[in-house]
């Protein structure tokens, strides 16, 4: 299987352009078509409404981001002219993270940012990664917003724990990783569940697919320790992308208490690629 059509979200923040380009490579490699999708904050106007001037204000709100979503097109268009491949740019109007749901659900793949809390254009609505993520029905590529980074899938970590989720997003990820290296580290431990699938499995599947991989287990600890090894034993790789499935135990559970995704999610220094 390949990608056929890669979606990448778009939005003001700087690292917008920098997600584009990763899709853009990934999609010319693959001659697949590739579609970016502005959805970008929206103010709920019932809040003008309790101010004076309610209807000027609510005019050069919609003003202002009319020029920026514009600013962001001809960015795109000017990146995407000459690939080679077909593209097309689309924006949604209205909830910016139900209208990016619907449209996604198209794509074979989608590319999306890490949230910065140091930047308030990268704010699309609240939870809008993690909803993507576990709703969407698709495996999400998630760009960190700090570091520059190559085409995802020459050296892969995936985490296994013999789960739907590890399953689903290790074999969505194939066409990222066929024929480059992998590490599988296996956090299996003492409650897996009966019918967690061995490690094994993974190994098999990923040499099926032409990828030399290796077996590490980990040890069982916190989610936030867990978290912690996986980055750390994929820089110790070298890893250029996570594979990981999403939300094993409950997205409430995840959000609440914390979590593996959730300790991705914050402190990623690598693409990650999740499935749920």
């Amino acid at each position: 299987m390949e990608y056929a059509s890669i979606m990448v979200h778009l939005d003001t923040s700087p690292r917008a352009m920098d997600r584009l380009e990763i899709a853009a490579r990934l999609a010319v490699a693959r001659h697949a078509r590739l579609i970016g999708l502005f959805a970008g904050f929206m103010p709920d106007v019932a809040w003008f409404y309790l101010m004076e001037g309610a209807a000027t204000y609510i005019n050069e709100d919609r003003q202002r981001r009319s020029e920026a979503r514009e600013a962001v097109h001809r960015r795109f268009r000017a990146a995407t002219q000459d690939l080679g491949i077909e593209t097309e740019w689309r924006a949604v109007e209205g909830d910016p993270l139900t209208m990016a749901l619907r449209e996604a659900r198209e794509a074979d793949l989608v590319v999306a940012g890490q949230y910065d809390p140091d930047d308030p254009d990268s704010f699309v609505a609240t939870q809008f990664l993690e909803t993507l993520i576990l709703d969407v029905g698709r495996p999400v590529l998630i760009i960190p917003f700090a570091g520059q980074f190559a085409v995802p899938g020459a050296r892969v970590m995936v985490a296994w724990n013999g789960g739907r989720e590890a399953t689903r997003a290790l074999h969505d990820a194939m066409p990222l990783i066929c024929g480059g290296q992998a590490k599988v580290l296996c956090a299996q431990g003492t409650g897996a569940r009966p019918d967690a699938s061995l490690p094994g499995h993974a190994m098999a599947a990923l040499a099926s697919h032409g990828v030399h991989a290796e077996l590490e287990h980990c040890q069982e600890g916190s989610d936030i320790a867990i978290g912690e090894t996986l980055l750390s034993r994929a820089a110790d790789f070298g890893a250029d992308l996570v594979v990981m499935g999403a939300y094993g135990r409950g997205r409430l559970r995840e959000l609440v208490l914390g979590g593996v995704t959730r300790a991705l999610l914050d402190t990623m220094t690598v693409p990650v690629l999740m499935s749920h």
